[in-house]
């Protein structure tokens, strides 16, 4: 946007300096000189990354964390980006990857119909060529597997291709960061009290807590507080900009569906705001599939255990 608006800028000046006599003669060359300009403003977003063919194969250089170095095949079919149990494990004996990155394990179909459960885990940065992402989801395969770029990281991009030809990854970001679709969870919450953050450090939606005291179940059901703390100036309700908000929730672990109990904003004038009963009333049980964060609470939620209950 803000080459073609350059480029516009260029192009109103040049039209000023112009007699009338001579707009006719010059209009096609003009306009054809400005759509250049903002094509090549276009091209300049892009990135053309040479693959490496091994084996027959090509690949891709990328890299984790800022640290290790690897040649993935590219792989729309592959739902994450994936790395086989023997280079995970030297990731986190590196201290490449930690405790603190592991997300849920999560149940695959392999082409033979057996069913694989893998652990997954956030990537805090996957670097390709010049371009790099933030909080990538990568799942762990088999040690005979192979080293996958996939949709977890494919689809955060506006676009992509592979050249044949000149062999190269051609690659166009999105003009605003997609945020990642599963926020890293805690874990070992056994023993740790008060509030535990699930989102991630950089995300522009802000920050968000739960309180590991809160816990309570009753077979399927969780309930638990949240707080989410609102960057400066981002959040109004009833025409105030908030702060933070506390809300407490009911979580359905049998078919992932959620409920508002309870809910209250802080005000960034030391205000606040509580929702009441008839407000409360009103709300229904929802799908929490699409939102990231919510996901991410269910995953917390649904694997907690407290001492007088079996863990699920």
């Amino acid at each position: 946007m803000r080459c073609t608006l350059e480029a516009l800028k260029w192009a109103r000046t040049s039209w000023s300096a112009v007699p009338d006599t001579e707009y006719m003669r010059i209009g096609i060359l003009l306009s054809a000189t400005l759509l250049s300009t903002i094509a090549m403003c276009a091209a300049a977003y892009s990135d053309s990354v040479p693959l490496v063919n091994e084996h027959g194969s090509l690949r891709v250089q990328a890299v984790i964390n800022g640290e290790a170095s690897f040649n993935f095949t590219i792989d729309s079919g592959a739902a994450d980006v994936c790395i086989p149990a023997d280079i995970f494990y030297s990731l986190t004996r590196a201290g490449t990857v930690s405790q603190g990155d592991y997300l849920d394990r999560r149940p695959y179909k392999l082409a033979d119909g057996s069913i694989h459960y893998a652990q997954r885990f956030r990537i805090r940065s996957l670097t390709v060529g010049g371009l790099q992402l933030r909080d990538v989801v990568a799942s762990v395969v088999p040690a005979a597997g192979s080293l996958l770029l996939g949709q977890s990281f494919l689809s955060r991009l506006k676009s992509w291709s592979i050249d044949n030809e000149r062999q190269v990854l051609a690659m166009t970001p999105l003009a605003t960061p997609a945020r990642s679709i599963v926020a890293p969870v805690a874990t070992n919450l056994n023993g740790r009290r008060g509030w535990v953050r699930l989102s991630a450090l950089n995300d522009p939606a802000g920050a968000l807590y739960v309180n590991t005291t809160s816990f309570r179940r009753d077979g399927n059901i969780r309930w638990f507080s949240e707080k989410h703390i609102f960057p400066p100036h981002a959040e109004t309700w009833l025409g105030k900009w908030v702060n933070y908000s506390l809300n407490q929730w009911e979580i359905d672990c049998g078919d992932g569906h959620a409920k508002l109990a309870a809910s209250s904003n802080i005000y960034e004038d030391g205000t606040h705001w509580v929702a009441d009963s008839r407000l409360l009333a009103s709300t229904a049980w929802h799908p929490i599939q699409g939102d990231a964060w919510k996901e991410s609470e269910v995953q917390l939620l649904c694997r907690w255990h407290d001492p007088g209950g079996a863990a699920r």
